[in-house]
């Protein structure tokens, strides 16, 4: 399995490992898993769809290119799933309209970042096996979303632009 997969897998076998009352540590832990599971989804599609297989190493220095604010940024963008809201130079290229499959892949990663970050930086409140379940499978319909448009132009276009957009307005 990949990374990604397996970062999924294990965010739920980390919320559920405590039947009764679950370790904050563990619900964290799998909070983060689901965000670093889209991540790595994303950034694995990228580096196949932007880099060849050879030189053996390319794609993974492109995927040690990506930035999380970066990509939340253009995700921010595409989560509105409208054309006018993406910058410039990515609005030429996007085919409209924003697959809802797409918008709800971006939308679900500035989500899960959110949450990734409540998890491992605020401590003052506790979380909830609930919650921490509702965000796994928010990462869970992203994957399955990605599936049904992982081939389209846009999601190629996607998939660059959360790499490069910031450099593509200069």
């Amino acid at each position: 399995m990949a990374l990604h997969d397996d970062l999924l897998e294990q965010a739920h076998h980390l919320a559920s490992r405590e039947p009764r009352k679950p370790r904050q540590a563990s619900l964290r832990r799998a909070a983060s898993s689901a965000y670093y599971a889209l991540y790595h989804l994303l950034v694995h599609e990228a580096a196949l769809k932007i880099g060849p297989p050879k030189p053996t190493g390319l794609r993974h220095r492109i995927r040690r290119a990506f930035a999380h604010a970066d990509m939340k940024d253009v995700c921010k963008q595409f989560a509105q799933g409208n054309v006018q809201n993406l910058a410039g130079a990515t609005q030429g290229l996007i085919a409209p309209p924003v697959q809802q499959e797409l918008s709800a892949v971006a939308g679900a990663f500035v989500e899960l970042q959110e949450e990734r970050h409540r998890a491992d930086y605020d401590l003052s409140t506790p979380l909830i096996r609930v919650d921490v379940l509702q965000q796994i499978g928010t990462a869970s319909q992203a994957f399955a979303d990605w599936r049904k448009i992982r081939n389209s132009e846009n999601a190629r276009v996607f998939l660059t632009a959360i790499l490069l957009q910031k450099k593509w307005s200069r």
